[in-house]
């Protein structure tokens, strides 16, 4: 539980303007209109888009927190809510529960410390699984009071969307993972990105501090 301690807030500067980077990608990549590119419909399922919004997401939490990407999932939502929030409605979920896979896994592996490769699988499985179960049954609650559908369809239809809901967990941990993992580790530590960052570097002076050098300047 000591990751879940040290790593759940971050309030240093750095890290505030690295979440705000990455959110910013997250949102550009929902709002930049780029259609079969950016946003590419799945032929025979009304609704539902593969898109690349959720990789800076996955970014976010292996390199700044669980807090930070919960953040990050807000910001996306918000992008989506204030054209279409409807959509808003299922992509904040769907990501929702990505993240809540992350988490899981992370917490699971904190002991065992597996390799790249082997932490990967396993923060890849763990996400689609949460994805893939927690949208079946959102689904069957939010397309009855968006789209009046029966229950017994929307489950229906609920079905239909799991495995497109696998493809994207897939696609935002695998992607997302490769590219965090690809940053040398010297620069993440610099960037005070991950868990193995020394926090000193990235910590804020306390203000008293502050004034201290300043007198002692003067």
């Amino acid at each position: 539980m000591r990751w879940m301690h040290t790593r759940l807030i971050r309030k240093d500067s750095r890290s505030i303007a690295l979440l705000a980077v990455f959110s910013s990608m997250a949102i550009a990549l929902e709002i930049v209109p780029w259609p079969g590119v950016l946003d590419i419909p799945v032929p025979g399922v009304p609704g539902f888009n593969i898109n690349w919004s959720g990789i800076p997401v996955v970014i976010v939490f292996f390199g700044l927190g669980f807090a930070y990407s919960l953040i990050s999932v807000g910001a996306m939502w918000a992008a989506i809510a204030y054209r279409n929030f409807t959509g808003a409605a299922f992509k904040g979920c769907a990501e929702f529960f990505t993240v809540l896979g992350l988490v899981v896994a992370k917490l699971a592996t904190a002991k065992w410390k597996p390799g790249k490769k082997a932490s990967l699988a396993i923060y890849t499985v763990s996400a689609c699984l949460f994805r893939a179960v927690g949208m079946y049954f959102t689904n069957i609650q939010l397309l009855p009071i968006f789209y009046g559908m029966p229950i017994e369809v929307a489950a229906a239809a609920s079905t239909l969307y799991v495995p497109w809901n696998i493809v994207q967990a897939i696609i935002n941990v695998v992607l997302g993972g490769l590219l965090y993992f690809a940053i040398p580790e010297r620069l993440a530590i610099e960037a005070g990105l991950g868990d193995q960052a020394d926090r000193h570097t990235i910590q804020e002076l306390p203000t008293d501090a502050v004034d201290e050098e300043a007198h002692g300047e003067q």
